[in-house]
């Protein structure tokens, strides 16, 4: 109900709607996810694709969806929708210019014994003008052949799916397991419309994918995936929600489609996410259009673009292949927002509670205003959640000591605020489907395939955070003077094999190689040392006899992805340090900062190996740093081993 509808009106309307009960032999979260997707329902509902936007009306933001239905062109707002996973969702829409005054869905779960969860589904319209009662009988009979078509779709994927423990993975939110079910059994009501492959192009293509360096396996589903799911599954398709679906490696089916990216079966585009709300505030086609900037309409704000945070590779069928396109039929479904598990309205100065199961972990309490915000650590569900909203924060303190085993919160939230107040709670740190900027600057098919997927010139996305390691290769130049240029060049060689090979197994990248040196980076500083003892292990155990030795420089922190000669680099003080760690080092050596090497994954690295704490000056770079000189080397292996 919205504030601006008066008493008169609401009694003058008339309430059309159907509702329909539901036992399904599945657990509550997994059914829940099924129906709250509101996205979905509509679609099934036989309404048509929406476009929305957004507008400012007497300083209050609203979202406005526009549509055909039943030959009228219908205009609507569209309140944030109100859910609890596992619990219940429900939302209404307020048409504008329409025969009806208002339609919505409500959905509430309950247990119905053991592994089994009983749905109540409602679909109506209301309105009071002169078509409302022939518009509303008609939505009516609609609603009610959709609700039953809709359910008996849900019941036949639950009893197509693999056992519930299969499906679980820790923190997983529901909507996301709900996917992942969906993946593994095409329903042509829930996964929606089909549309042909061009088969020609999808066979020649596939053959470059199947010569490509993939696993065949992973390359076969690829390519049945494209062929036979829903326009909806491959018109945005995020590799890493494949692979738990699969069963298969995650770096494995991002490599997969990186290739198909080059086979010509999909596009590669970037999905840059809001800091916020999390959700795609834009799509670019290339680095080159991501921006430092971008601006979320959904919260109205604009923000720096993090390319490790914020952005994340997608994929698209390419349009030779099946020409597919994305359609929203309900831009406030809970299936946009995985990581929110409810998402409440309670009205100015009044108070609500509602059961809600809270995970444990760290959990974010925000107002969708943006004007309080507040973390939760959960080391166990608390028996209560108590929430206060004020006009500018959030008061937010569990009570009364643990919930007990099976039990939910009693969530209960209070408003002291003078207007209405949208609360939500999220899981902060669920990202495990997003192939992040972070992770494409540290694969190493990337960045050979796509050196030239560059930002463009002049605009440096930054990353929050990145691993840099430089190598160096010490007394090559002799060794070209003692064997003569071709068998050293031809040592040399070898070595950048050993070193690429090294760094590529323990999740990193080659970015470039300078004259002997090589440049690579990692997602985090323990994969890069522990990469630098891979490398100086098989340099020691290759070209030991040849007098070369390996000296590293290993740094982590915030760094920029450039445009350098038209390829991709990173840039700045991260880079330049890591640069100048390797010059301090020694043969069989890495140097790290003394705060990379204290951290505790990298300490449990290094620790029992001789190490060297030390300061210096380093070139270009003002003051001095501590430093850690940690001995990696063969000899040092060798001696640690006649001791023990």
């Amino acid at each position: 109900m919205w504030a601006d509808d008066s008493l008169a009106d609401r009694m003058a309307e008339r309430t059309y709607e159907h509702t329909a009960e539901r036992v399904f032999a599945a657990p509550r979260d997994l059914v829940w996810a099924l129906v709250a997707d509101t996205n979905r329902w509509d679609r099934a509902a036989g309404m048509r694709a929406a476009s929305y936007t957004w507008r400012e009306i007497d300083g209050k933001r609203e979202r406005f969806g526009s549509s055909k239905e039943l030959a009228f062109d219908i205009r609507w707002i569209e309140p944030p929708y109100e859910w609890i996973e596992g619990r219940f969702v429900q939302g209404e829409r307020s048409l504008l210019d329409a025969p009806l005054a208002r339609g919505g869905f409500r959905v509430r779960l309950e247990d119905a014994g053991p592994g089994s969860t009983r749905v109540i589904a409602t679909s109506y319209v209301g309105g009071g003008s002169a078509l409302s009662p022939i518009v509303g009988r008609l939505s009516r009979r609609k609603f009610k052949r959709a609700l039953a078509v809709y359910l008996d779709s849900i019941e036949a994927v639950l009893a197509r799916r693999k056992d519930v423990e299969d499906l679980d993975v820790p923190d997983e939110p529901a909507i996301s397991r709900g996917r992942r079910l969906l993946l593994e059994n095409y329903d042509p009501i829930m996964s929606g419309p089909r549309t042909l492959p061009v088969e020609a192009e999808l066979g020649q293509r596939g053959k470059a994918l199947m010569a490509a360096p993939v696993e065949r396996e992973t390359a076969t589903k690829l390519l049945e995936f494209l062929r036979e799911r829903a326009d909806e599954d491959v018109a945005q398709i995020r590799p890493f929600e494949l692979a738990r679906a699969w069963r298969r490696d995650r770096g494995e089916v991002l490599r997969a489609f990186l290739h198909a990216t080059r086979a010509g079966l999909v596009d590669l585009r970037w999905q840059i996410n809001c800091p916020v709300c999390r959700v795609a505030a834009r799509i670019a086609g290339s680095l080159a259009e991501v921006g430092q900037k971008t601006h979320c309409a959904a919260c109205n704000i604009a923000y720096d673009v993090d390319f490790g945070s914020h952005v994340e590779a997608v994929f698209q069928s390419s349009p030779a292949v099946r020409a597919v396109g994305t359609a929203v039929y309900c831009a406030s479904s809970p299936a946009f927002q995985p990581h929110v598990l409810a998402q409440l309205c309670v009205a100015a100065r009044a108070r609500r509670e509602e059961p809600v199961d809270l995970p444990p972990g760290t959990l974010l309490v925000r107002t969708l205003s943006g004007r309080g915000r507040a973390t939760l650590e959960l080391a166990a569900a608390p028996a209560e959640l108590h929430i206060v909203a004020l006009d500018d924060s959030l008061e937010v303190e569990p009570r009364a000591g643990a919930a007990q085993p099976g039990a939910p919160t009693r969530l209960v939230v209070e408003s002291s605020a003078s207007a209405p107040t949208v609360i939500l709670i999220e899981r902060s740190g669920w990202s495990a489907d997003a192939v992040l900027g972070t992770i494409v600057a540290t694969f190493p098919d990337f960045l050979d395939l796509f050196a030239m997927e560059a930002p463009a010139t002049g605009v440096d996305l930054s990353i929050g955070h990145v691993a840099i390691l430089f190598s160096d290769l010490t007394g090559s130049t002799a060794l070209y003077e003692r064997i003569g240029d071709a068998k050293a060049f031809a040592v040399v060689e070898e070595h950048f094999r050993l070193m690429s090979t090294a760094i590529a197994e323990h999740s990193g990248a080659v970015v470039k190689t300078m004259g002997d040196a090589v440049m690579a980076t990692f997602a985090s500083a323990a994969d890069a040392v522990r990469a630098a003892l891979a490398m100086i292990d098989a340099s020691d155990r290759a070209h030991a006899t040849y007098g070369l030795g390996l000296k590293l420089g290993v740094h982590a922190g915030p760094c920029l992805v450039v445009r350098a000669n038209d390829r991709i680099d990173f840039f700045g003080t991260t880079v330049n340090i890591a640069a100048r760690l390797q010059g301090q080092a020694s043969a069989g050596h890495v140097v790290l900062a003394l705060e990379v090497a204290e951290h505790p994954a990298v300490r449990a690295l290094i620790e029992g190996r001789p190490r060297r704490r030390f300061d210096a000056s380093l070139k270009g770079l003002g003051g001095t740093r501590a430093l850690v000189a940690v001995d990696l080397g063969a000899q040092a292996e060798r001696a640690r081993a006649r001791s023990a």
